[in-house]
């Protein structure tokens, strides 16, 4: 084909649409619709047919008279190693050059506008129609990916490292350290079971202190609970004024839960041209990566295969796959995430009334709480913590340590700080203290997302053994500067740091033997004595208070997501605490043997009458309110 003349976008429109199926009333349709929200006529019609996500860029390609590819990865060099300042543009191209047979081509990834342009340049030079190859996004960034797993795997590794060299858990937890650290905390729980044998008072005191600072914070936050409501936007913005968002989708051995996870994405309300959703799969997962690449005709979706490289942790995925990402936000979800269909909007309309907004978290709700206790008592435990507890913490400007999933963020912002640490098993929570130390306002999100608990003692103390190992690398790290660190902070969030993420890894370490203390002392002074002492009584009212805190937060969370039914199941706190001292040995023994190892936590997946998080009490009283 011959093409020497100028194009008006409906000629270019009808050209790409001259096969079976695309009538001039979709055309038409599609360039109303690319209007209307601001998009590519070309995406537009990329999204037409999802069967089929190559027919425009083949159209477009046969229009001009030039080759057209699904896989451009052995025409490609892998970039140069040391341009690390370029990593971060990798996303945004729409073109990369290579070469085919010993001649220079440039595989383009065109717009309406670009294929205009080039209808009008192409038929008087015969050379540009021999040095041109028309393929989608996807596949460029698939090649991009493909050819270049040294560069992108070493960027998710030392990018925090380059940018902030005494903040990452690989450098700044040496052995001696975690073992030191390992010690002292275990000397502090043996010491707790010794004020109810001998009858210590400052033991005790110090031991009360230990376990009533978290219960402590926990109450404040439920006494300013009213004042202290999630972030909702005044108005949502219009499909026009919605920006790129992408999604970060992380999973491993989870073939089964790929086609939720998709149902969960196809479901968002949000244009599908301005969705760039990627499943980012670790190569030693081969039934996750086909799973996941048998979505990949909904043009709204891509794969980023992770090559096998340690560390075998969350954050490196993320890191290696956050160069590629299109979106001016990001946010990730977790496989078996089940998010409201607003959240993105709604996130997206925060972002734009507010540019001091730095980070939003969304309310994690469990949607299996009804199986058994233990996922009773996670769902009052998240109820508590991301309802009440988070929203305070946000709003009072304090360090939010920020849950694993449902994070958004503007995505410049998150690569000039480093993104996540690598090497840290619970980068969540350090990710939002490094965001408070750098004056970064994180906030809560009022929409929900509905997560699995685990179901199982030995599924949940896994889950949690590698949160409190977390904790502790987070610990640790953000403390090997204590004074840089109150530089950053101030006394304030200084001593808010120390009790929530501090406080937590000592009162869980404390509590076991504590209880088991106190539990023998009352018995030995009841059966023996004849009446509890002094301090037995004080023992038992430090076990009241560590409880009082965490009780009060998570009647309020229930009350607020309609299930009340389970506040009274929380007279089971006690063994849940034990559970999560449990969780706290073995922590301890994996931060000294293997400080990166990830337990992955198993999901089955919801049932096929599984929730609706638009029908959640508070999404849908966010989805009334923003009407």
């Amino acid at each position: 084909m011959n093409v020497v003349r100028p194009f008006d976008d409906v000629e270019l429109a009808e050209a790409l649409g001259m096969q079976p199926g695309w009538s001039r009333r979709v055309v038409d349709d599609a360039l109303d619709r690319a209007r209307h929200i601001g998009a590519d006529p070309i995406e537009v019609l990329a999204a037409l047919d999802q069967s089929d996500r190559e027919k425009p860029y083949r159209q477009a390609a046969a229009f001009l008279g030039v080759p057209h590819s699904t896989d451009i990865a052995p025409f490609l060099s892998p970039l140069d190693a040391n341009a690390n300042a370029d990593v971060d543009h990798l996303g945004g191209l729409r073109s990369v050059r290579g070469h085919i047979e010993g001649n220079e081509v440039l595989f383009l990834s065109p717009g309406l506008g670009h294929l205009r342009g080039l209808a009008e340049r192409i038929g008087d030079d015969e050379n540009l129609r021999r040095r041109l190859c028309i393929v989608s996004p996807a596949t460029l960034d698939a090649a991009i990916a493909q050819t270049n797993p040294q560069l992108l795997a070493a960027n998710a590794l030392q990018r925090l490292a380059r940018r902030f060299p005494f903040a990452s858990a690989h450098l700044d937890l040496p052995s001696g350290v975690r073992a030191g650290f390992v010690a002292a905390t275990a000397v502090l729980a043996a010491v707790a079971v010794m004020p109810g044998l001998l009858s210590l008072a400052p033991l005790l005191a110090v031991l009360a202190l230990v376990l009533a600072l978290p219960s402590g914070f926990r109450l404040w936050a439920a006494f300013t609970f009213e004042r202290n409501e999630a972030l909702r936007p005044e108005s949502l913005l219009d499909d026009r004024e919605l920006p790129v968002y992408t999604v970060l989708v992380p999973m491993r051995d989870e073939a089964h839960m790929v086609p939720q996870i998709a149902c969960a994405m196809q479901a968002l309300d949000y244009p599908a041209e301005k969705l760039d959703i990627k499943f980012v799969v670790e190569s030693a997962s081969p039934t996750t990566v086909s799973a996941a690449r048998a979505q990949l005709g909904d043009t709204r979706f891509s794969l980023i295969v992770v090559p096998r490289c340690r560390p075998y942790t969350k954050p490196k995925a993320l890191n290696y796959a956050l160069p590629l990402a299109r979106g001016e936000h990001v946010v990730v979800f977790d496989a078996e995430d089940l998010p409201h269909p607003r959240q993105l909007r709604t996130a997206a309309s925060l972002f734009a009334e507010d540019p001091t907004l730095e980070c939003l978290q969304g309310e994690l709700v469990i949607a299996n709480a009804s199986r058994n206790w233990i996922t009773r008592m996670f769902a009052a435990e998240y109820a508590g913590h991301f309802g009440v507890l988070l929203p305070a913490i946000g709003r009072a400007g304090f360090p939010v340590p920020l849950g694993g999933t449902s994070n958004h963020f503007r995505t410049t912002t998150l690569k000039d700080i480093g993104a996540w640490d690598a090497f840290n098993v619970t980068e969540d929570a350090d990710l939002g203290i490094r965001m408070a130390r750098m004056g970064l306002r994180v906030e809560s999100l009022a929409s929900v997302t509905l997560e699995e608990a685990p179901e199982t003692v030995a599924g949940w103390i896994r889950q949690r053994s590698r949160w409190i190992k977390g904790w502790m690398q987070t610990l640790l790290v953000h403390s090997a500067r204590p004074g840089k660190l109150l530089a950053d902070l101030g006394w304030a969030n200084l001593i808010a740091f120390y009790i929530f993420v501090g406080g937590m890894v000592l009162s869980l370490s404390v509590h076991g033997l504590f209880l088991i203390g106190t539990i023998a002392r009352l018995l030995y002074d009841i059966l023996v004595v004849g009446t509890p002492d002094l301090w037995t009584v004080a023992g038992l009212g430090t076990l009241l208070l560590g409880y009082s805190g965490a009780i009060v937060i998570s009647v309020i969370g229930l009350d607020r997501i309609g299930r009340k039914d389970i506040a009274p199941w929380l007279v089971a706190l006690p063994a849940y605490w034990v559970m999560a001292w449990c969780s706290v040995v073995m922590a301890g023994f994996d931060l000294v043997f293997r400080p990166y190892h990830w337990s992955k936590t198993s999901h089955k997946g919801m049932d096929a009458s599984r929730p609706d998080p638009a029908q959640h009490p508070t999404g849908a009283a966010h989805t009334q309110t923003s009407q």
